[in-house]
């Protein structure tokens, strides 16, 4: 076994995040004919359901804030209660905090006689609250890290976000509890595939990425980012929110930079790429059903790593991307593909979730999934592809089954809801990236150059400060294609 550790830190990852296992679960097959094209041992462990029946849960930690978790939040441990009753023997006013009712969706499952047979036209994407709301599958209880709400507000606070990590793992013995016993669990381990929310948890998962790699640091970290809404050219200099926003990011760049093997920064839905599969499909900007889409592209791009049979692992996937070894970021795209035969302009309307420019976007490295495309559709995409001037072994691609719509996928859908859907997703390193990376250089430059305060609120000294752009542009440096044209 190859085991993956996933970690999902922020609302936005949870919500992707569950997306994400509610397909990890559509591959399981309950007939001994019938063979899974996903290895579970990969991303899943034995555990235990409800009604402690066996079942596979989840190898993953999902951190957010405890007033996010809804039904699946961690209250006062009814042991720990009742030793406190006992040592005082004055009145006791109970209060308890109101149960959190189930979901619609939950309720709609309850009713059926096999968890998954629920109708496609049952579907339920409205009323969602919560993450866990519309979640298909059984988590461990050491998957569930509820870190305590803040007394105040630490948005984009990057100090204070790594202050809360400190507290959190000196509170429940993280590093040396959960995260070593999932480890510990593992035959195999290969390393860590990581969503997280850079607004709420950027600070957070440096600390705890730092820890990480102080204990584990031959482990491979794959990393998808959700930066703040605010782009560097967005900043109104009158709004210091708003310039806490962009520093973090570029904060967060630069420790990811150091300390994952690959991280891919993903815009927040507004910033996305608008292209025509958006105008075919009903996407509203919803947390739920953005999070869809973005796990979807996810889910599909990563798919090669969890094959039954399959040779990939992470290692050898980031090092295809990144064999440069100055390429550190790499960009995510994709199309879902609404017409039933494949055409150029299916091809030609590829969104991307990451930074997007109108520069050379010639790439130094791709891989390409497919989902559920015929004969005919591959004849397509193989002329499409002849023009992009990438061959292999820089361009890699994965022609596999179409992606399953649980139940739990929201209705996006032109006409009536399928049971599976054709689509394409694509991870690249190119030299387009050093644009969008300059951007958040040149706006931390032009802010030491004004003595602006929220370097100082951020916790940035002088010397901070230039350590931080001299690291950012030896990253923007790597991206100079000398090194490409000389092996092409």
């Amino acid at each position: 076994m190859r085991e993956i550790i996933y970690i999902q830190a922020g609302t936005l990852s949870n919500y992707a995040g569950t997306h994400y296992w509610n397909t990890q679960e559509s591959y399981f097959t309950y007939d001994e004919d019938d063979v899974s094209i996903a290895d579970h041992s990969i991303s899943f462990k034995e555990g235990r359901d409800v009604h402690n029946d066996p079942t596979l849960c989840p190898r993953l930690l999902a951190f957010d804030h405890k007033s996010n978790f809804g039904t699946l939040t961690k209250d006062l441990p009814v042991e720990e209660a009742s030793t406190c009753q006992a040592t005082w023997h004055g009145d006791v006013i109970h209060q308890e905090q109101e149960q959190i009712s189930q979901s619609e969706y939950h309720s709609l499952l309850k009713d059926e006689d096999d968890f998954g047979d629920v109708e496609e036209e049952k579907a339920i994407d409205t009323n969602i609250r919560y993450w866990s709301d519309f979640s298909r599958v059984f988590f461990d209880p050491k998957s569930i890290q509820a870190v305590p709400d803040a007394s105040e507000i630490v948005e984009s606070d990057w100090s204070a976000s790594r202050q809360i990590f400190q507290r959190y793992d000196e509170d429940t013995e993280l590093m040396d509890g959960s995260l070593r016993l999932l480890i510990e669990d593992c035959h195999n381990f290969q390393g860590v595939q990581m969503t997280q929310d850079m607004p709420t948890f950027g600070g957070f998962s440096d600390s705890f990425l730092t820890a990480f790699r102080d204990e584990y640091p031959k482990a491979t970290i794959l990393s998808f980012a959700c930066l703040s809404n605010t782009a560097p050219s967005d900043v109104n200099l009158e709004n210091s929110f708003q310039t806490k926003q962009v520093l973090n990011d570029t904060l967060s760049m630069r420790s990811l930079s150091e300390l994952c093997d690959l991280t891919v920064p993903i815009l927040p839905p507004p910033r996305w790429e608008n292209k025509s599969w958006f105008s075919t499909h009903d996407i509203n900007k919803s947390l739920y059903q953005c999070s869809a889409v973005l796990s979807a592209h996810i889910e599909t791009a990563t798919l090669p790593l969890r094959l039954r049979g399959g040779s990939d692992d992470l290692q050898s996937f980031v090092a295809h991307l990144n064999w440069r070894k100055s390429s550190p970021f790499a960009a995510l795209g994709g199309t879902l593909c609404p017409r039933a035969s494949l055409t150029t302009d299916d091809l030609q309307s590829i969104a991307t979730l990451s930074f997007h420019s109108n520069g050379n976007r010639t790439p130094f490295a791709r891989r390409d999934v497919s989902r559920g495309f015929s004969q005919k559709d591959l004849t397509v995409f193989s002329k499409w592809n002849e023009t992009c001037g990438l061959k292999e072994p820089f361009f890699m691609r994965n022609h596999l089954p179409s992606y399953p719509i649980p139940t739990s996928f929201p209705s996006i859908f032109p006409g009536p809801r399928p049971k599976v859907l054709r689509m394409m997703s694509s991870l690249s390193t190119s030299p387009s990236m050093a644009t969008s990376l300059s951007s958040y250089v040149t706006f931390v430059e032009s802010k030491a150059k004004r003595h602006d305060s929220a370097l100082l609120a951020m916790g940035l000294e002088d010397d901070e400060v230039r350590e931080l752009v001299n690291a950012l542009w030896d990253i923007v440096d790597g991206y100079g294609e000398n090194e490409m044209e000389m092996v092409i």
